[in-house]
């Protein structure tokens, strides 16, 4: 059986605070509090359905939060998510950290950057190349937003702003001074969109924002003029299937739309979103697309080319890295 951890691949979509492995975690709650958690925990169960969006938001008060607030947890959990790329052999990844967490748990900003910064050099000698983008929570305020577009827009290890969290509840709308700020400053933009609500948040992100990269998007599928608006702008989709399908986005994992997405000429990506808590990485992603939708190596090939393209890399390396996949396709794929 092929081994898709030897894959060269591209996630763009991956929360920092949501992908240090269990195995890791469990460790630190161990060595800083005492405490054994499982070595399975029961929402990697293949039944599992999160109640609601609030229940996933709550892992991460009671398992991460508390690492991060010990004196070398963000170093701990950065290290941690480099080694599980490197061991995917992501070769391109767009990890989203929020920085306002930062502060609220009483780290130093300063150090999590040095952290950071040094952890992405780390990788890049081991042709892992990382893009950070700053997330912009919607639960916090629009003043908020635009605090922290300014404070890290200047930061040469930031590659972008991406909205995050309930879009149900906080619309895109009042945040465009924060998403326009960041967009005068040259940094890319995405959005968070299509998740929980209606094909018409993508279509405001895409057509008022401008914004060529959504997260999610699973429900362009109820509107084909969203679909085409999508194919006609070269949107790239950062789908990630267990995510949505744990979150209840979508009615099931063989529901899922990636793949009439795909048909219909959209880009559509792989990712793994937040694997800490959804028990699967990109590779696991990747593994359950090909043995419960019957996903061949060609649409893996086809779907790692749209990230790349998407890709914030000079041509060279871009097409260094399309060489490096084509390569590895060929092993894995049956010959016509």
């Amino acid at each position: 059986m092929l081994d898709l951890d030897t894959m060269p691949k591209a996630e763009l979509h991956l929360h920092l605070e949501g992908a240090p492995r269990w195995s890791t975690l469990r460790s630190a709650h161990f060595q800083h509090y005492g405490v054994e958690l499982p070595k399975t925990p029961p929402w990697y169960a293949s039944d599992f359905r999160f109640a609601n969006f609030s229940a996933f938001q709550a892992l991460f008060k009671q398992y991460i939060h508390p690492w991060l607030q010990t004196p070398n947890g963000y170093a701990e959990l950065i290290q941690d998510v480099v080694d599980s790329l490197l061991q995917q052999n992501i070769r391109y990844a767009e990890v989203v950290c929020v920085p306002a967490l930062v502060e609220q748990h009483g780290a130093s900003l300063e150090h999590f950057w040095n952290t950071l910064e040094a952890e992405i050099e780390r990788a890049r000698l081991q042709k892992c190349i990382i893009r950070i983008f700053v997330g912009l929570m919607r639960t916090h305020s629009v003043e908020e937003a635009v605090y922290w577009v300014q404070q890290t827009r200047t930061r040469t290890s930031v590659a972008g702003f991406d909205l995050l969290g309930d879009e149900v509840v906080y619309p895109a709308e009042p945040f465009r001074p924060a998403l326009e700020l960041g967009q005068e400053a040259g940094k890319r933009l995405k959005i968070h969109a299509g998740e929980m609500t209606g094909p018409e948040s993508i279509q405001f992100a895409v057509e008022t924002l401008g914004i060529t990269q959504i997260g999610h998007g699973t429900s362009a599928m109820r509107n084909p003029e969203v679909v085409a608006l999508l194919r006609e702008r070269q949107v790239t989709l950062e789908m990630c299937p267990t995510s949505n399908e744990r979150l209840r986005n979508v009615s099931s994992y063989n529901d899922h739309p990636l793949l009439a997405l795909d048909d219909l000429g959209v880009l559509v990506t792989i990712n793994s979103d937040d694997p800490t808590f959804f028990g699967v990485n990109l590779s696991g992603e990747l593994s359950r697309l090909i043995t419960e939708r019957q996903v061949t190596i060609r649409q893996l090939k086809r779907w790692t080319q749209n990230a790349l393209r998407q890709a914030i890399l000079d041509e060279s390396t871009r097409s260094n890295l399309m060489a490096e996949l084509e390569a590895w396709c060929l092993i894995g794929e049956p010959s016509s």
